[in-house]
């Protein structure tokens, strides 16, 4: 059976219920829930007619993916360098692109599968620009609107959480060179270069007892993890906090790394954290 599926609110609107979730303890006295008129007639506005058109039966659960993740100074300076200039706003609002693959699944076991895009479409070095357009393209998806009952929300299985890196990068290579003379230097030579892409973000390696072998993305305590039995009428936000970062490793004026730097190669995209609260 299909499922009700739409996009919920603007993000304006999804932040005023976000903040108003708090006091449905109380709306629930006079009757009220987020979604039924008494409640839309208290909002009034525009979040009232966005949720004025949403059918009151059976009831309905908000899944919202919140952004709050934030972009390396280094790394704004380098798309700024490759020729975009930002205006000041534009500067205290840049958040990574990211997208991820939500599977919500209902109590009688079907489920629903929707991509969530969130961040700044025009974070790109504009040397790139047209190279990037097919992945930065897609409209924002924050927030949806299903049909109770929920029986759990979480990431779909084997996929992964992307975040888009603006820059090209460079991978070197150590290399060792015999001279004339049959002296032997080594240097690091340039190998792969990557460009603009999505970059799939992964989980600490860690051993049996919880130790971290090889530090990447996301601390194993931070991952996105299943949140289940989801009550009719909730808002189950997925927070999302870090900074996007590429290493200046080699070369201080350009992204790029020693290819064979397992840390580093691991770390490039930066580092993050994923909470999920239910309202």
């Amino acid at each position: 059976m299909q499922r009700f599926f739409r996009p919920a609110l603007s993000p304006r609107a999804f932040r005023t219920v976000l903040g108003l979730a708090a006091t449905l303890s109380t709306l629930g006295a006079l009757g009220c829930t987020a979604f039924n008129p008494a409640f839309v007639n208290l909002l009034g506005g525009d979040i009232a007619t966005s949720l004025a058109t949403i059918p009151n039966p059976p009831g309905h659960v908000v899944v919202a993916f919140v952004n709050n993740a934030e972009i390396a100074e280094a790394l704004v300076g380098q798309v700024e360098d490759g020729l975009m200039d930002f205006t000041a706003d534009e500067l205290a609002n840049l958040h990574p692109r990211v997208r991820l693959r939500v599977r919500i699944t209902f109590v009688d076991g079907t489920f629903q599968t929707v991509e969530m895009i969130s961040g700044s479409r025009n974070f790109v070095d504009a040397t790139f620009d047209a190279e990037a357009i097919p992945d930065l393209n897609q409209n924002d998806l924050t927030n949806i609107v299903v049909q109770c009952d929920v029986a759990q929300v979480g990431l779909e299985p084997g996929s992964n959480i992307e975040v888009f890196i603006p820059v090209q990068q460079q991978g070197f290579q150590l290399v060792e060179t015999q001279n004339d003379g049959g002296s032997v230097t080594t240097d690091f030579q340039p190998r792969e270069a990557f460009a603009p892409q999505f970059w799939p973000l992964a989980t600490d390696d860690v051993d049996d007892d919880g130790n971290i072998i090889l530090r990447r993305n996301i601390d194993a305590r931070d991952q996105l993890t299943a949140t289940t039995n989801v009550v009719c009428g909730s808002v189950v936000a997925i927070n999302m906090n870090g900074v996007l970062s590429v290493p200046f490793q080699i070369t201080n004026d350009q992204p790029s790394f020693d290819q064979d730097d397992a840390q580093t190669v691991a770390s490039i995209g930066g580092r993050y954290e994923f909470r999920v609260s239910v309202r």
